[in-house]
């Protein structure tokens, strides 16, 4: 079996496929006779946390990993792509967004192949349309019995796809503001000097390329186009502080959600004409858009927030009897998350030796009680839990840290807001059941 995982990074359920289907019709439209979640979580905000949990089947709190402070190496645990290996199978990760923040160089994570195209896709940013051609290579050698992850991040701030013009028609009040005196006169220059002639980005520019020896024919704009409003100061104040800006900024996500749909399905279309058979294909986020969640609700109520941690899955297969086999209900309302991950591909990989049936996404049986999603880490206000399900959101807030283990069971006077003793105790019952039954 070849199963690949297209991780479209950071989109919300509310922005996506699954929620509108003018959002995104080409995803749309090849999902329509797949399996559709509309209640998958995220466990935290970020790219590391959710893709550890992915790895290691558990939320943040167990493995150890909240984002790019910890190593994937701190969870002690075993991965998917070791119990994998012992099953006869391959893993790959190909991806614009690197994986390496706080681990040894040159650790492949357990995969037996870890693929960082550009060292970051603010500076280096590879759109959809060059990532599929290097995929074109990559997948003509896709091998059997393989788990194959390829990260897109277009969808991520700051929105410089090719399709996203500053143009004065569209967006008036965010084209006045970029050629405003003090950038014309001031900002701009500074920015073509850093861009194209600033000897110490042209000998960074060398070095990057040296070490990621594909990047140089896929990075159309190295630093960012000059006319990226994002790249300017005080943008951010504009969006959050004049709501007909805002309207602007939005209206820059959703022109990259449709350049990443038109590409993901072109990738899509090359996987069905040239692995069709016995191929199944996740499409999902790894967290939500929070590009567009102003820094009040962040500071002020919450870092996972349902447009934070609610994200569309989708699982689709051009092999009929795969999917007759595999799909049991083509859209599934109760509640999953990036947990259920690593015991559905296990199951997937060998059902008679796992015996998990009922713990995977596609089984009717599938009962997670809550789904959960943690972070704490010192740069933000506070530290944050939430549990929920389709009757109840319960939230507790704790003091910030990079302490993991603040987040394994939290006593009610660590508590820095309000839950009554009943939603308490509720947390506590799941959360100690959780944390003693995964092994």
């Amino acid at each position: 079996m070849k199963i690949i995982y297209l991780l479209l990074d950071a989109i919300s359920y509310e922005h996506s496929w699954l929620s509108n289907e003018g959002y995104m019709p080409n995803l749309k439209n090849l999902t329509s006779e797949g399996v559709n979640f509309h209640n998958h979580y995220s466990v935290t905000h970020n790219t590391r946390g959710n893709l550890a949990t992915m790895l290691y089947g558990a939320s943040s709190s167990i493995t150890g990993v909240m984002g790019r402070k910890q190593s994937f190496r701190d969870s002690g645990l075993k991965s998917l792509q070791k119990e994998l290996s012992e099953n006869n199978f391959t893993s790959s990760y190909i991806g614009t967004q690197p994986l390496s923040y706080s681990e040894k160089k040159g650790d492949n994570l357990d995969f037996d192949e870890c693929l960082y195209l550009t060292p970051s896709m603010s500076d280096f940013y590879i759109p959809a349309e060059n990532f599929n051609k290097f995929l074109d290579v990559k997948l003509k050698q896709l091998k059997e019995n393989s788990l194959t992850f390829l990260h897109y991040t277009d969808a991520h701030e700051p929105y410089e796809t090719p399709e996203n013009f500053l143009n004065k028609g569209e967006y008036p009040l965010t084209y006045k503001f970029h050629y405003r005196l003090a950038n014309i006169l001031f900002r701009i220059p500074r920015q073509i000097y850093r861009n194209y002639f600033s000897i110490k980005n042209i000998i960074k520019k060398r070095k990057v390329y040296k070490e990621f020896k594909y990047l140089k024919n896929l990075c159309n704009n190295p630093y960012g186009p000059i006319n990226t409003p994002e790249r300017y100061s005080w943008f951010y104040e504009k969006v959050w502080s004049d709501k007909d800006f805002y309207n602007e900024y939005k209206k820059m996500m959703m022109i990259s959600l449709t350049y990443l749909d038109k590409h993901i399905g072109k990738i899509i279309n090359y996987i069905k004409k040239n692995h069709a058979e016995n191929t199944i294909i996740f499409i999902s986020s790894d967290h939500g858009n929070n590009g567009i969640i102003s820094p009040d609700s962040k500071k002020n109520y919450s870092l996972l927030s349902k447009n934070s941690t609610h994200i569309p899955l989708s699982v689709i297969s051009f092999d009929e009897k795969l999917k007759k086999r595999t799909f049991k209900n083509l859209d599934v309302s109760n509640y999953t998350s990036h947990v259920n991950f690593y015991k559905t591909i296990l199951n997937l990989v060998n059902p008679n030796k796992y015996e998990n049936e009922n713990e995977t996404i596609f089984s009717n049986k599938l009962n997670n009680g809550f789904v959960i999603s943690e972070i704490n880490d010192s740069r933000f206000n506070f530290g944050e839990c939430i549990i929920r399900n389709n009757m109840k959101e319960i939230q507790l807030k704790i003091s910030n840290s990079d302490d993991i283990n603040s987040l394994k069971l939290i006593k009610k006077k660590d508590l820095i807001n309000n839950v009554s003793d009943q939603d308490y105790q509720t947390y506590f019952n799941f959360k100690q059941n959780y944390n003693l039954s995964f092994n």
